[in-house]
């Protein structure tokens, strides 16, 4: 690494060290950077005035600090294979986090798809032009129109997977207006809708290695990975369901709360349309309960 800065010098030397053998601590790497800066091993066999430090000492001198180093290097070297066992330790303990936050996010993510696909196949879905635009119609307020319209792309783009057909919140600091992302989804999202249906189930987005050109055959090894991420997608996939469960017992998802249609109108159009109606009642230890309940009007 050349730079002409005397400040920086030392600093780039030690990245070359770093670089160049990879297993060596640091205050070692500065000090061979710092020799090396300082130029205290430098021989000149022309000019014995240019030699560096080492050189310029007593014989006595130079052969105790070469005997002392060969002294403690056992030592050393002990020191080092411990410090590098508790650094790659350390490292794979914080690779081990990552990749369990990152399938914790892929299984939530799961989980999140199988509502929005079941949503999909519900009174929810704006399936066709013209409902959609009645629906956004139906609807008074800005806050409103923007929530359903924004809902009716989520399920499209961000649960199917259809992301290149995504159309931002935003630009250049300016909202988009309910009616501009209601003409995105009625002009592009809907048509693609009609032609690639409704999956049925989501896609599992494990961390997985790179896709890379094959030359060749696969080795069986490659197979054996494969497999192996494979079970580990079916294993996901169980436990994401498994999450919805648990968060729908605890109360932090609704997945029934968000298959309901629009409220609809009070009218003759609701006799012996079957419904569901959250009612609340009180246990004999004076809590409140709630209770999803059916009846036919």
């Amino acid at each position: 690494m050349a730079t002409n800065d005397s400040a920086e010098s030392p600093f780039a030397g030690l990245t070359q060290q770093m670089q160049q053998f990879g297993r060596v601590l640091g205050i070692h790497a500065s000090a061979v950077s710092h020799a090396k800066f300082s130029g205290d091993f430098n021989l000149d066999f022309k000019d014995a005035s240019n030699d560096g430090r080492y050189y310029k000492l007593p014989k006595e001198m130079k052969q105790s600090l070469l005997t002392y180093a060969l002294s403690i290097s056992p030592t050393v070297r002990k020191e080092e294979k411990v410090a590098l066992e508790v650094q790659r330790e350390a490292k794979k303990e914080k690779q081990k986090i990552l990749l369990e936050k990152q399938m914790l996010a892929c299984k939530k993510e799961y989980a999140d798809a199988l509502t929005y696909i079941e949503m999909a196949h519900s009174p929810r879905f704006w399936s066709t032009k013209t409902m959609a635009r009645d629906r956004f119609k139906s609807l008074t307020s800005h806050t409103a129109r923007l929530d359903a319209v924004k809902e009716q792309i989520r399920i499209c783009v961000l649960r199917f997977g259809w992301k290149e057909m995504h159309h931002p919140w935003s630009r250049d600091g300016k909202a988009f207006t309910p009616q501009q992302l209601l003409d995105h989804l009625v002009a592009v999202i809907l048509p693609e809708e009609s032609k690639r249906g409704i999956p049925d189930k989501p896609e599992m987005n494990l961390p997985s290695r790179k896709n890379l050109p094959q030359l060749g055959q696969k080795t069986a090894d490659v197979d054996a990975l494969e497999m192996r991420y494979e079970m580990q997608k079916e294993k996901a996939i169980e436990e994401a369901v498994q999450m919805r469960e648990d968060l729908k017992e605890e109360g932090m998802m609704d997945r029934h709360e968000k298959l309901q249609p629009p409220r609809p109108e009070v009218d003759e159009k609701l006799i012996d349309v079957v419904m569901e109606i959250l009612y609340s009642y009180d246990e004999p230890d004076g809590s409140t309960s709630n209770m999803w309940c059916q009846g036919t009007v």
